[in-house]
C-alpha cells in the first residue's frame, strides 16, 4: 500500500461513513472500499505521515481520521450490543493512541522512518528488485535453509560429519 492508496481509501471510507442515513446503526461491510484491517492501515499511515510532515497536533486533521477508525466496527454483519460497540470504540481509540506513541519512538529524521512505519504496520515494501532477488537466491539454493536435523540454522552451508580427536 502506498500512501497514495491510503488516501484513497481513506476518502472512500469517510464518504461511505459521512451517509446521514445509517448514523447510530449498523453498516452493511459490502459498502466498504477496502476490507476493514486494509483501512485501518491505511488511516494510520495516513497519521505517520501527519507526524512526519510535523503536522500530527493539528486537530482538524487528526481527529477525522480517528473518529473514522473508531467507527469501522459499525461495518458488521450483525448488528452489535450497544455496550459491545462502545467498547469496540474505546479498543480502536487506544489502538490508535498506541500507534502514536510507537510514532514518537522513531526518528523523523532517520532516512529508514517510513521502512519503520511499514513494518509496523505490517505492510510489505517489496520491490521488483528484492523479489528478483529473493527469488534467486531461492532458486540457486543461497541463504538462511532451515529443516535440518537439530534444528541448526546453516545459514547456506552444507551440513558436514563431525571430527573425533583420539
Amino acid at each position: 500500500m502506498t500512501t497514495y492508496q491510503a488516501e484513497q481509501f481513506i476518502r472512500d471510507y469517510q464518504r461511505v461513513l459521512a451517509d446521514d442515513t445509517k448514523r447510530g446503526s449498523r453498516r452493511d461491510p459490502a459498502l466498504l472500499p477496502a476490507p476493514k484491517d486494509q483501512i485501518l492501515k491505511a488511516i494510520k499511515l495516513e497519521l505517520a505521515q501527519l507526524f512526519f510532515l510535523n503536522s500530527h497536533t493539528n486537530e482538524d486533521l487528526v481527529k477525522p481520521l480517528t473518529n473514522a477508525a473508531m467507527f469501522i466496527d459499525s461495518f458488521n454483519e450483525l448488528p452489535m450490543e450497544p455496550s459491545d460497540f462502545i467498547e469496540s470504540m474505546h479498543r480502536r481509540r487506544r489502538e490508535i493512541d498506541s500507534f502514536y506513541v510507537e510514532l514518537l519512538r522513531l526518528d523523523r529524521a532517520d532516512p529508514f522512518y517510513w521502512q519503520r512505519v511499514f513494518t509496523i504496520l505490517g505492510i510489505s515494501c517489496e520491490t521488483r528488485k528484492t523479489t528478483f532477488l529473493e527469488g534467486m537466491k531461492q532458486r540457486f539454493g543461497m541463504g538462511a535453509r532451515s529443516g535440518f536435523p537439530d534444528g541448526e540454522d546453516l545459514n547456506g552451508r552444507r551440513p558436514t560429519g563431525r571430527l573425533t580427536i583420539d
